[in-house]
């Protein structure tokens, strides 16, 4: 089961780091605004330096994936998983200062769980 769930779950989490971070590169403010935020160059470069910092995330959780029992493995899975909540903590706080609208919800709601699944497979005892 752990296996299974390791070679769907890790695999999917870069593929959503990597769309992210591409579209948070090329494509800041239509983000920022469904989020409802009004863009300007400034927004725009600062979500793009975000993104650069996610994408940065994707080496070692390729390796984490290639390599599940390897010594960096583990590090690089709660590495990610603390990305997701703080990312998620951050949302959520500027939802509640009506920063953002209630499009940012679903993604808090998403990625606390996606940090939780990730964060109990860093904890087993991988042998996948």
């Amino acid at each position: 089961m752990e296996k299974m769930l390791y070679n769907i779950i890790i695999p999917f989490t870069i593929l959503f780091i990597s769309v992210s971070g591409i579209a948070e590169l090329i494509f800041p403010s239509q983000l920022l605004s469904f989020v409802g935020i009004p863009n300007n160059a400034q927004t725009d470069f600062l979500l793009r330096t975000t993104a650069v910092a996610l994408l940065a995330l994707l080496p070692s959780l390729w390796t984490a994936f290639r390599d599940p029992n390897s010594p960096s493995a583990k590090s690089a899975l709660l590495g990610t998983a603390a990305y997701m909540f703080l990312g998620s903590a951050v949302d959520f706080h500027a939802y509640t200062q009506r920063i953002v609208n209630s499009m940012s919800v679903p993604s808090v709601i998403f990625r606390v769980l996606l940090g939780v699944t990730i964060v109990w497979l860093a904890l087993r005892k991988l042998r996948v």
